[in-house]
């Protein structure tokens, strides 16, 4: 009599009876295996990809790196400041004892009481103004030719220390707080945009140079603008501090290109006159 043949020691033999009897466990243990290393893999490449972003970055790649467009230096903002300073004093300085002007260096504007120039709710000079705007004309086409782009400005004529460039002036015009509404001006809004044209129109008529001026992308330097009453300078609300309020300001906006590019403009601009 034969005894069954022994199979305790071959496993393989005996996950395929077990298989061959129509149990389905090995499946899904084998199904779960697979899973397990594929999540492991997973988890390795993750580890090295982490890895290799924490190496620093090469020197050629950091240099080709695009750097900031801003890059205006604090030494190159502070010379521009310096810049603006000193054209307000050259132009408040030829004003001197002629027409009386308030220059605000920290935000670059200039000032004129508008009682000085125009009528209560008009737009219209007063005559003995005409000759006041000259002075201002004059002023300004002596000085703006130092700091912009214009026809026939001789190098001689600028001082060596100026080192900033403008980008825009524009002519302001501001009210009190005083309703208006006419067949002209409808709100203060009309009122001080027409007030600051009449005021370029009186200067370019002065010296039609200043109409010529350009910044350094050949845009027209000079615009105007108006505010109404939203932008006083004196929220006290009393007769002086409305007066205050009703004002032409020029406000001067400086370029602020790197010290190097300013170098190079200033010495185009030079040859361009001394030609």
């Amino acid at each position: 009599m034969r005894s069954a043949p022994l199979r305790v020691g071959m496993p393989g033999a005996g996950r395929q009876a077990v298989s061959h009897g129509g149990d389905g466990h090995d499946y899904f243990a084998s199904m779960t295996d697979l899973m397990l290393g594929l999540v492991f893999i997973f988890i390795l490449i993750l580890m090295v990809v982490a890895l290799h972003m924490r190496q620093p970055v090469p020197q050629a790649l950091a240099a080709a790196a695009p750097q900031p467009v801003a890059s205006a230096t604090p030494s190159g903002n502070a010379e521009t400041n310096r810049a603006r300073r000193d054209l307000l004093r050259d132009i408040a300085k030829i004003l001197d004892g002629v027409l009386p002007v308030t220059i605000d260096e920290e935000n670059g504007t200039l000032q004129l009481g508008g009682d000085v120039l125009f009528p209560a709710g008009s737009a219209d000079a007063y005559p003995e103004a005409l000759p006041k705007l000259r002075l201002l004309a004059e002023a300004l086409a002596e000085v703006l030719p130092c700091y912009s782009v214009g026809p026939n400005t001789p190098a001689t004529s600028c001082d060596t220390r100026h080192k900033g460039r403008i980008e825009g002036l524009y002519i302001e015009g501001h009210t009190d707080t005083t309703p208006i509404h006419t067949t002209r001006f409808q709100s203060n809004w009309d009122l001080s945009v027409a007030r600051a044209s009449a005021t370029f129109g009186q200067l370019v008529a002065s010296f039609p140079i200043l109409a010529a001026l350009k910044n350094d992308r050949a845009e027209a330097l000079i615009g105007v603008s108006g505010y109404g009453e939203f932008r006083p300078v004196d929220t006290s609300g009393t007769p002086v501090g409305m007066q205050r309020n009703r004002r032409i300001e020029l406000r001067f906006i400086m370029a602020a290109p790197e010290s190097s590019d300013v170098a190079g403009i200033i010495k185009q601009v030079n040859e361009v006159r001394t030609r």
